[in-house]
């Protein structure tokens, strides 16, 4: 993973954790940074019967047209700011799912230019995985 990707991944992938979709696993394990750690947009989940899945949960920008008050993305805040490209997720994902990191993906956004421009880019990235 190239300094570039890496750096969008550390923005998108904190800036992430404000959508209320994930549980903690648990672990009171402290995440040193070594592989096999929980880190950098990866969560935890459970499913109806109490398997615990990982899943790569990421934005795919913090830009955002609107200024939402409740909202970390809004356009008034200071924040760094990030895209990744249709491609970039695609890769990303499918290569922290080959190497067992994750099961799955919850994918969100900011509105870049208009809420059908957004979508239609969070639709091609969905169709690269059928």
């Amino acid at each position: 993973m190239n300094d570039r990707i890496r750096e969008k991944l550390s923005i998108l992938a904190d800036a992430a954790k404000y959508d209320v979709s994930c549980s903690s696993s648990g672990s009171k394990r402290k995440n040193d940074g070594d592989i096999g750690n929980a880190s950098n947009g990866i969560c935890h989940t459970y499913t109806e019967d109490g398997r615990c899945v990982s899943l790569l949960k990421i934005l795919l920008t913090n830009h955002c047209i609107y200024d939402c008050a409740f909202c970390v993305s809004r356009k008034s805040n200071d924040v760094k700011r990030a895209a990744f490209t249709v491609d970039e997720v695609v890769q990303l994902t499918m290569n922290f799912y080959r190497r067992n990191y994750i099961e799955g993906l919850f994918l969100s956004s900011g509105i870049f230019k208009n809420a059908d421009y957004t979508m239609e880019r969070l639709l091609r990235i969905v169709k690269n995985f059928e």
